[in-house]
């Protein structure tokens, strides 16, 4: 004979299971998996700045991707929730670390560590738009050291899906 705790809990293991059911069907609809560029203001335009290109695979709702820079590379792992992604960014390289201004203790102590989150939301399957808040170190040239690090106020930040590309082949000239 079934009891109203057995049914309560047989209940909430069912909404359970089907709320998980959801979420990893969803990762089917949502996929983020790919190439991404992202679209630089006109100012950034007017300065100069180089294109940036992430490259992201998923696993169901798991993100992983990473950017390669001179010096180094920026690895991205996070958390895909309905069309939703949230992002943290490792930056590695000491080289790459002091290329951003960091005395060489201090990016050695920086290798590997968290310098930026980024909240983006799949739009049309194209595009992901959402918010970038890099993270500010304060540190002393001598010593060298960390005084204090926080995050910076969001800025918004747009990427659109690469598509593949022909590539030509030129065939060789006959002789």
């Amino acid at each position: 004979m079934s009891t109203t705790g057995d049914t309560i809990r047989l209940v909430i293991a069912s909404g359970l299971l089907g709320v998980a059911a959801l979420w990893m069907l969803s990762t089917v609809v949502f996929r983020v998996s790919g190439t991404w560029e992202r679209e630089l203001s006109p100012s950034e335009r007017e300065a100069g700045a180089a294109a940036e290109r992430i490259t992201l695979g998923q696993l169901g709702p798991l993100v992983t991707g990473r950017r390669d820079v001179p010096g180094g590379y920026q690895e991205l792992s996070g958390i895909l929730i309905g069309s939703s992604v949230w992002l943290t960014r490792r930056d590695h390289g000491v080289r790459a670390l002091t290329a951003m201004g960091f005395p060489e203790p201090v990016a050695k102590k920086l290798d590997g560590e968290v310098m930026a989150k980024m909240e983006l939301r799949l739009r049309g399957g194209v595009l992901l738009e959402g918010t970038f808040m890099p993270q500010k170190v304060e540190f002393t040239h001598q010593p060298p050291r960390i005084t204090r690090s926080y995050f910076l106020a969001s800025q918004p930040r747009r990427y659109r899906r690469l598509d593949a590309v022909a590539i030509a082949v030129e065939e060789p000239a006959a002789s």
